[in-house]
């Protein structure tokens, strides 16, 4: 054989082997179906070889995950528990999704998309910067709820792991209409998880339930929106009375309630508006007050705890009111009663109001500092005798387990 001939056949057999176990390592293949493989480049003009430069945010340039063409994409490889598939929709391409987990056989059902050619990403530098956009469908009936969870994972194994959340969803139903749906990036648990987000290997999508869904892009977008709800807490002297008057209209209202906290050299004063058609309904005693009518409060009594944290910290506190006809200032954590508190609790015609002052030297080695910032969940338990019929909070309202994970809590700015 031609010496030189000899070579070439050995080069590309090298490549050849190299691309079949790399393909292997990456893409599962005994548990998923490669559906495309590709690469995507943009045409500018009218000839040949003029390509624009890629759209960047802020140097990011690996923003397309999908749009038009289905590239770098596997799907679990049984179509009875998911068919995802590109179809033709006027002048573009969609993704439909339509899958059934609830069935035997389907024990882990989704999709992955390694986006520009399976190289590796990096968007450590933008993630407080970048959102997941996706643009969605329903062919069928209208809903709200997408049952699935999204995860971008790392070229070493680490997933980062997020739940859909109604939040989530631009729009107040999925419809016949495209809806857009956006994730953003900062509340993927990359640090929690041990995710390197500068060495992204692909999105993951696990589905649940069964349904129906088309999506006309997955892109990586610029994101400026508030992640977290803000309440300016002012230090005033208030009177624990029952009349309002001295608050000064800083009520904030969420979901028909309203609330209030402000400080002062003694006291952390807290102060709800509640609305309630069975209002002061509560017959449970000690830390079983949630089941009944009662408010909480949880804060951070440290301005520096990491705000993405899901686990409770020793400065993190979560205090609750039994608003029933035994009321009493309750501290779950500690399980006891807080002694030396101020508390006025009042029927009125749309339900009832409450005001509370609660000793701040209760709370070890904190004051309240102008300037700092805390992370704080307030909720309303809305309940009748017997149990609470429904929670309603100020920043999570559409996802439970506030007592458990700061994560979920708004900000606390202490003026």
């Amino acid at each position: 054989m031609n010496l030189c001939v000899h070579k070439i056949f050995s080069f590309l057999l090298v490549i050849l082997i190299f691309s079949s176990s790399f393909a292997q390592d990456t893409l599962r293949i005994n548990e998923a179906v490669i559906k495309s493989k590709g690469i995507r480049l943009k045409k500018k003009g009218l000839y040949d070889g003029e390509y624009i430069t890629d759209y960047n945010i802020r140097g990011f340039t690996q923003d397309i995950l999908f749009e038009n063409e289905l590239l770098d994409f596997w799907s679990t490889e049984d179509v009875s528990c998911i068919d995802a598939k590109s179809v033709s929709y006027l002048d573009n391409n969609v993704l439909n999704v339509k899958w059934n987990k609830d069935q035997n056989g389907c024990d882990w059902v989704g999709f992955g998309i390694g986006w520009d050619g399976w190289k590796s990403k990096d968007f450590a530098y933008v993630i407080d910067t970048l959102a997941l956009e996706l643009v969605v469908r329903s062919p069928n009936e209208s809903f709200t709820n997408i049952p699935w969870a999204f995860c971008f994972e790392d070229y070493k194994g680490s997933q980062a792991w997020l739940g859909y959340n109604i939040s989530f969803l631009k729009a107040d139903l999925i419809s016949q209409e495209w809806s857009k749906v956006v994730l953003p990036l900062s509340l993927f648990p990359f640090d929690e998880f041990d995710t390197d987000a500068s060495n992204i290997k692909q999105l993951l999508v696990q589905l649940f339930s069964e349904g129906e869904i088309e999506i006309r892009s997955v892109k990586l977008v610029p994101f400026a929106g508030k992640l977290k709800n803000e309440f300016i807490a002012q230090k005033q002297s208030i009177n624990i009375d029952g009349d309002f008057s001295d608050w000064e209209d800083n009520f904030q209202k969420f979901s028909g309630q309203q609330f209030c906290v402000s400080y002062s050299d003694e006291y952390m004063n807290l102060a709800y508006l509640v609305q309630d058609d069975t209002p002061l309904q509560n017959s449970k005693t000690k830390g079983d007050l949630w089941n009944g009518d009662a408010v909480e409060i949880a804060f951070s009594t440290n301005p520096n705890a990491n705000d993405k944290r899901n686990f409770l910290l020793l400065s993190d506190q979560h205090i609750g009111i039994n608003c029933g006809a035994n009321p009493y200032v309750w501290d779950f954590k500690r399980s006891q009663i807080i002694s030396n508190c101020k508390l006025e609790i009042i029927e009125i015609n749309t339900g009832y109001l409450v005001e509370a002052s609660i000793p701040i030297d209760y709370f070890k080695n904190f004051e309240f500092k102008s300037g700092i910032d805390l992370d704080m969940e307030i909720a309303i338990d809305l309940g009748t005798i017997e149990n609470r019929q429904n929670q309603v909070r100020w920043n999570s309202n559409n996802q439970d387990g506030f007592h458990q994970t700061p994560s979920m809590w708004g900000n606390l700015l202490i003026q």
